[in-house]
């Protein structure tokens, strides 16, 4: 039986009328879904919301520890924000692994669909790298566990098993540099944590659904105990007027912005409508002797697991 990790007072959200603003917003971008697609949706952007929260923690490591990064810092970051979600060995984080390379691969068929110029020179890796070399460290830790992931990505099997070592060499690289910032035991971190009212009263609903989930605590309450950060590092979700997350070394902030929440939720959203549309016309084309497809998870609107 599927078991949502969505924390119980986000499902009662979901649950309420929403009267107002919220009723041409967050329910429009429901529409004609089902409950569990519902939860699915908004499960998806949480989890995403916890990857985003946790590469500009490793902007934030880099920037406060000034460690040395031999590469680029976006490439080194993910691994590094992959690593730690990994480290913190729970349901909800390995979820949101999961949920990230979703979104990456999402966004990769997206762009590719409407058949957009690849930024090659962007200081990102590419989406579909970025989702690859993610699962790379995920199987590298615990290949059965990620197993759904790196098949639907129809990861090869050889390449997987170079990924055990690659993982060990991260793992201990990333960690061998932040040892000496670890934080003695029973030493917590002070973060200033505010979620801000957006003037955009569409953005209301995922402000809410950001505040709820509480995302921003979740990232703090991580890493209080993990490394000696100087107090006073702002943890801040606001409406910024594009769809991003990112830290401010002078301002020494983390800024999550409700339009991420609301792009990842109207993302998945979006592929379920689409996905049960094309499963319906495929339907009507197929006879008696045609095999059924094999199920991946952008291939179909089925629950995601």
């Amino acid at each position: 039986m599927r078991r949502s990790l969505l924390p119980l007072a986000l499902i009662g959200l979901l649950a309420l009328p929403m009267p107002g603003a919220q009723a041409a917003a967050l329910t429009d971008d429901l529409q004609g879904l089902s409950k569990q697609q519902v939860e699915d949706s908004v499960e998806f952007a949480f989890g995403n919301a916890l990857f985003f929260l946790f590469h500009e923690a490793g902007h934030m490591l880099v920037s406060e520890f000034n460690l040395p990064v031999l590469g680029r810092e976006e490439d080194a970051v993910d691994t590094l924000s992959t690593l730690l979600l990994l480290e913190a060995d729970g349901d909800v984080f390995d979820t949101a692994l999961t949920d990230s390379v979703d979104g990456w691969t999402l966004s990769a068929e997206a762009s590719e669909a409407a058949e957009e110029e690849q930024a090659l020179w962007d200081v990102h890796a590419l989406d579909r790298q970025r989702a690859f070399s993610m699962v790379c460290m995920m199987v590298g830790k615990d290949a059965e566990k990620f197993k759904e992931s790196a098949d639907n990505l129809e990861f090869p099997e050889e390449r997987r098993k170079q990924c055990v070592g690659e993982y060990q060499k991260a793992r201990d690289s990333w960690f061998g540099v932040l040892k000496p910032h670890q934080q003695a035991d029973g030493q917590n971190n002070k973060f200033t944590i505010t979620y801000k009212k957006p003037n955009n009263k569409e953005l209301q609903d995922y402000a809410d659904l950001t505040k709820t989930a509480k995302v921003l605590d979740i990232l703090a309450e991580l890493l209080s105990g993990l490394y000696k950060l100087d107090d006073g590092i702002k943890l801040t979700a606001a409406e910024c007027g594009e769809s991003n997350a990112y830290w401010s070394p002078s301002e020494r902030e983390v800024t999550y912005c409700y339009e991420l929440m609301q792009l990842h939720t109207q993302t998945v959203a979006n592929y379920f409508r689409n996905g049960e549309k094309s499963s319906d016309d495929e339907a009507e084309e197929k006879t008696s002797e045609t095999k059924p497809a094999p199920t991946r998870v952008f291939g179909t609107a089925t629950a995601r697991q």
